[in-house]
């Protein structure tokens, strides 16, 4: 039901009052002269015959101005009429023909019209609000000549407020006002409720929103305003089933097409529109990418100018991963509909994505000046706030190598070994730059005859830049090796590595460490350094596909180069809305310049690999930002190394993933395998943790 009716409600549920309080005006027994027009105005009153009462009124007026008494009735009349303002005006002109009673109406009636105001279509953006706060303004005045006690008694006021708070999209007051009348025991009017239930969905308590929305729902079936959100509050409340079961009974019950008896040809029955866009929407959110996308575009084939579906289109898009579709679908939308929030906020995002903050930027600037208080613009302020401010990540990991049959371990990684590590980047400067720090310390142990064993470090700290604008991105610094392993003086190590994207699907990457960190900590124990070049290039036609390939070479200091190459794939193979199956995939092969047996380190003059798996990604719990995942890899495939033949390996990892906020995620998991190294069988467990504050 319209907002207009809402209110036009509990104006009438008012008339019922002013009519017993004017009849108690006359209810003394008085001689009246058959010319006297009240008996008949006071009937037609009573009839609820207003616009001929009000005329009978005015006709007597004529002969009798200044009357009292016709004044009195005018006014309440009027009042009746839903023509509160002007009751009003009249109203402050003679307040002593009135009871205090009626004094509280008409303030409530004029209240109550300003709300009403407040909810019809603006001539623009700027003035959307304008009534509203116009309204509150009024009632702020209304309150300052009341008690505490008076106030707490106008329950119709309070009423009409929780519209108006919503209207304003002071959600949280909305809340905190419901719950002040629940301790009352006052029962609120379903217009009134229906504005509680959307600002509950809105403050993020769905539960309690669902409920709320249901008797809603069950009460008073025809607003279909109502009957929508509560689909919205099942969903965020995690109960997608309920969610699509809500939105298919409102689509079965509105056909496509209404027809009225006697038309020449049915129109667009706009309720099952809404129905149906927004059962594709929730779709989306449960990870039904595919089924939103092929739906959207149907429809917007069908309707290319209807601004909130090309918006829904560029939401689809953006989840599937295809940026530049999504720009385009939120730019139509906002030409289309130059106010349409969801547009410009999708906009903001995809530019973000692209490295465009000069372009993202104004869009946000007005958003936050026009709309601050919108749900999505709010969401979005604190997306811009995570990327743009300091970016932070740390991290350990550990792991333990036992050679089957207890013997002496022949693992590059010793056996035991950890890494501890720390990053940290700047807020943004100028749009594009961030200055960076790095920390690391790496460790293993490895045997040493009679000492038993031997731990090498590899401890380095350095300083960096990153820039990142449109399709290029670049990094740079130095670091310095901290450490007496390398026998060289010098050992400062460079760095630089660039990105570059030629389009949605496809990302290249290249880059080069002098006296990298990925060499061996074996070959580091004998003073053996490395300089490391690499290239990748990345293919994700969808979020549901990743394919992979890198090229790598090191080059150790003692003229021996290991040259690997490496394909990797990732296919979603079942999809629901708690649980992701995706299969896994990735071939490698390297080779090295010199022969294993003349290097102090683990060197196959050539080896390969091949492994194929599933990873469960379960998410037990969200709410909004915040979630907790659990995923679980199964991988397993031979392993060949020359010399000494083909062996299966097994891998195995489990891990958690809390998200407590937008940008900070904690990272642990556990992880087993058994590699072959030389022929020999191992057996290895380790343990990985990392926290990271900021989005990229």
């Amino acid at each position: 039901m319209p907002i207009q009716h809402r209110l036009a409600l509990s104006i009438a549920l008012a008339t019922a009052t002013s009519t017993c309080l004017s009849a108690s005006v006359f209810a003394a027994p008085r001689q009246e002269s058959p010319a006297d027009p009240l008996p008949e105005i006071e009937r037609l009153r009573s009839d609820r015959q207003w616009l001929a009462a009000l005329a009978r009124i005015e006709s007597a007026q004529a002969a009798r101005p200044g009357d009292d008494r016709l004044y009195r009735l005018q006014v309440l009349t009027l009042a009746d009429l839903g023509g509160a303002d002007r009751a009003w005006t009249l109203y402050q002109a003679r307040p002593q023909l009135f009871s205090q009673a009626e004094r509280k109406r008409l303030d409530a009636d004029r209240f109550a019209r300003r709300v009403l105001w407040g909810a019809l279509f603006p001539e623009n953006e700027t003035q959307r609000l304008s009534e509203m706060r116009d309204a509150r303004t009024l009632l702020e005045q209304q309150r300052a000549g009341q008690t505490p006690a008076e106030q707490q008694a106008d329950v119709r006021t309070r009423m009409d407020e929780l519209v108006m708070l919503n209207h304003l999209e002071r959600h949280a007051d909305v809340v905190q006002r419901y719950r002040a009348l629940q301790s009352e025991n006052v029962q609120l009017p379903m217009y009134a409720l229906a504005k509680v239930g959307a600002s509950l969905l809105a403050d993020k308590h769905p539960e309690e929103a669902a409920q709320v929305l249901e008797q809603v729902v069950r009460e008073w079936p025809e607003d279909q305003d109502s009957q929508l959100q509560l689909a919205y509050a099942y969903s965020e409340a995690e109960r997608f089933d309920d969610a699509y079961a809500q939105l298919r009974k409102i689509k079965a019950e509105q056909p496509a097409f209404i027809r009225v008896p006697g038309a020449k040809e049915s129109h667009e029955n706009w309720r099952h529109f809404d129905a149906d866009s927004h059962l594709t929407m929730i779709g989306l959110y449960g990870e039904d990418t595919v089924g939103a996308q092929k739906h959207l575009e149907s429809l917007a084939a069908i309707g290319p100018s209807n601004a909130g579906l090309q918006t829904d289109l560029g939401v689809t898009y953006q989840k599937r991963g295809w940026t530049d579709r999504a720009l385009e679908r939120f730019r139509i939308a906002s030409t289309l509909e130059p106010t349409d929030v969801g547009a410009r906020v999708g906009q903001v995002g995809a530019h973000l994505q692209h490295k465009r903050v000069d372009l993202a930027r104004p869009i946000h600037d007005e958003l936050l000046e026009r709309r601050a208080r919108d749900v999505q613009v709010k969401q979005m302020a604190e997306s811009w706030d995570s990327t743009m401010g300091w970016q932070w990540l740390i991290g350990s990991s550990f792991g333990r190598s036992d050679a089957r049959g207890g013997g002496a371990t022949a693992s590059p990684l010793g056996s035991r070994d950890a890494e501890h590590r720390a990053q940290i980047a700047s807020p943004l400067i100028h749009d594009r730059w961030r200055l960076t720090a790095h920390a690391r310390d790496a460790w293993a142990d490895y045997p040493n005859g009679a000492l038993g064993k031997e731990r090498v470090h590899d401890r380095r700290a350095g300083v960096g830049a990153l820039y990142a604008y449109d399709r290029l991105s670049l990094g740079f610094g130095v670091d310095r090796a901290n450490d007496r392993w390398l026998d060289r003086s010098d050992r400062t190590g460079y760095y630089a590595d660039a990105g570059w994207r030629f389009n949605d699907a496809w990302y290249g990457t290249a880059s080069w460490y002098r006296g990298s960190p990925q060499a061996s900590l074996q070959a580091r124990r004998a003073g053996i350094d490395a300089d490391a070049l690499s290239l990748g290039l990345r293919y994700t036609p969808s979020e549901r596909t990743t394919l992979g390939a890198t090229a790598q070479q090191l080059r150790y200091s003692d003229d021996n180069t290991r040259t690997a190459f490496g394909l990797n794939a990732e296919q979603r193979l079942y999809t629901q809305p708690h649980l992701l199956i995706d299969g896994l995939a990735d071939v490698a092969t390297s080779r090295a310049s010199r022969r294993d047996a003349d290097v102090p380190y683990f060197n196959p003059s050539r080896d390969s690999s091949l492994n194929l798996g599933l990873r469960f990604d379960h998410l037990a719990w969200r709410r909004y930002q915040r979630h907790f995942r659990q995923r679980l890899t199964v991988q397993a495939g031979p392993y060949w190394q020359q010399g000494y033949g083909s062996h299966w390996v097994p891998q195995l990892s489990y891990e958690h993933e809390w998200r407590f906020a937008t940008g900070r995620t904690l990272n642990y998991g556990l992880n087993w395998s058994r590699p072959v190294y030389d022929g020999v069988r191992e057996e290895r467990l380790g343990f990985d943790l990392s926290f990271r504050w900021g989005e990229q």
